[in-house]
C-alpha cells in the first residue's frame, strides 16, 4: 500500500480518489477468491480516509529512525560476529587490532560496541580478544598497562566484560595460564573503585526466587571450584617456608567470604560434605571452618528440604541425601559460640 500511496500523492485530488477505488476493487476481488468474507485491513482504510475523505495522514505515525548508537552496534555485530568459517581468523585479528587501538585512544563508542560483543559472543572468541589485549598491554610494551587501566572511568561496561573474559582465559591449569601480576593489580584497582562487579551476587537471590529457581539453578559450577582451591593450596605450600602466615590467612578469609556469598545467593550449589572434602586440603582457617561446618538451621525457603546447610542449597539431580541431624557427623567440629545468621557479613580486613 505504501507504493500505491506514493503514486497517488503525485495526482490531483479527483484522479487520486478514482485511482484508490480502482485499486480497492482489485484488492477485494482478489481476497474474495480465497475467503467468502474479506478482511478490511488498515492499509485500504487509510487510503480511503486520505484520498477520498481528504483526512490528512498523521505524520507522527511514521516509524522512528534508528539512533546512531543502534546503527553502530548493528554494523559492529555484522562485521565481527563469528560465522564458523575460514573468515573468522581474519575477523578476530582485525577485531583485536581495532579494540586495542580504541583502548589506546580511549574511543568510547568502539569500547561500548566491544562490550556488547563480549556479552553475547561464545566464550572461545571472547578469550581470544582478551588474550590479544593482554599481549598488547601487559607483555609487548612495559608500563603500557597504565593505558588499559585508565579506560575504567570511560567505559566501565567494557571493563566488566573484559574481567569476565580474562577469568575464562586464565584457568590456572598451567604456568602459561596464570595471569600476570600487573593485570591482577589493575583488576583489583578497578574492583576497589567500583565493587558492583562483585555485588551482582547480592542481588541474584531475589531474581532466582522470583523465577522459582532459587536453590535449583547453579550459576557457579562446583567443578570450577576444584582447580581454584588446588591452586590456593599450592601457593600456600610455597609461601609457608617464607613466614607468610598472615598472607595465607588473608587469602583463606577471602575464599571463605566468596563461598559464603555464592552459597547464600544460590549461585553455588553443593552439599556440605562435598565442600568439606574440597576444603580439607587447605590450611586451617577459622572463618572457612565456620562456613563449611556451621550449625544446621531450618531453611527459610519452604521448597528446600531440611538436612542441607542453609547456604548450600538443593544439589543437582544425582546427589544423594544428606542426614538431617548434625549428630550424624560426630567427627565434625562444632562452634557453639558462633551463631551463623543469614545476611550478616564477615569482618573485613583490608589488603595490606
Amino acid at each position: 500500500m505504501s507504493d500505491i500511496r506514493h503514486s497517488l500523492l503525485r495526482r490531483d485530488a479527483l484522479s487520486a480518489a478514482k485511482e484508490v477505488l480502482y485499486h480497492l476493487d482489485i484488492y477485494f476481488s482478489s481476497q474474495l477468491q480465497s475467503a467468502p468474507l474479506p478482511i478490511v485491513d488498515k492499509g485500504p482504510v487509510e487510503l480511503l480516509e486520505e484520498f477520498v475523505f481528504q483526512v490528512p495522514k498523521e505524520r507522527s505515525a511514521q516509524p522512528k529512525e534508528q539512533t546512531k548508537d543502534s546503527v553502530r552496534q548493528i554494523i559492529f555485530s555484522s562485521l565481527f560476529s563469528p560465522q564458523g568459517n575460514k573468515a573468522d581468523d581474519s575477523r578476530m585479528s582485525l577485531l583485536g587490532k581495532l579494540v586495542s587501538m580504541a583502548v589506546a585512544v580511549c574511543r568510547i563508542p568502539v569500547l561500548e560496541c566491544a562490550a556488547s560483543w563480549l556479552q553475547r559472543t561464545p566464550v572461545v572468541y571472547c578469550v581470544r580478544l582478551a588474550k590479544a589485549l593482554v599481549d598488547d598491554y601487559c607483555c609487548l610494551v612495559p608500563g603500557s598497562i597504565q593505558t588499559l587501566k585508565q579506560i575504567f572511568s570511560a567505559s566501565p561496561r567494557f571493563c566488566c566484560q573484559f574481567i569476565t573474559s580474562v577469568t575464562a582465559l586464565y584457568d590456572l591449569s598451567s604456568d602459561d595460564l596464570i595471569p600476570p601480576m600487573d593485570l591482577l593489580e589493575m583488576i583489583v584497582t578497578w574492583i576497589f573503585e567500583d565493587p558492583s562487579v562483585l555485588q551482582v551476587l547480592m542481588t541474584l537471590q531475589l531474581h532466582l526466587t522470583e523465577k522459582n529457581l532459587y536453590g535449583r539453578l547453579g550459576l557457579i559450577l562446583f567443578d570450577h571450584m576444584v582447580p581454584l582451591v588446588e591452586e590456593i593450596n599450592r601457593l600456600a605450600d610455597e609461601l609457608n617456608p617464607l613466614n607468610a602466615s598472615q598472607e595465607i590467612e588473608l587469602s583463606l578469609d577471602r575464599l571463605a567470604q566468596a563461598l559464603q556469598v555464592a552459597m547464600a545467593s544460590g549461585a553455588l550449589l553443593c552439599t556440605r560434605d562435598d565442600l568439606r572434602t574440597l576444603c580439607s586440603r587447605l590450611p586451617h582457617n577459622n572463618l572457612l571452618q565456620l562456613v563449611i561446618s556451621g550449625p544446621v538451621q531450618q531453611s527459610p525457603h519452604a521448597a528446600l528440604p531440611p538436612g542441607f546447610y542453609p547456604h548450600i542449597h538443593t544439589p543437582p539431580l544425582g546427589y544423594g541425601a544428606v542426614p538431617a541431624h548434625p549428630a550424624a557427623h560426630p567427627a565434625l567440629p562444632t562452634h557453639p559460640g558462633h551463631t551463623f545468621i543469614s545476611g550478616v557479613t564477615f569482618p573485613f580486613r583490608p589488603i595490606r
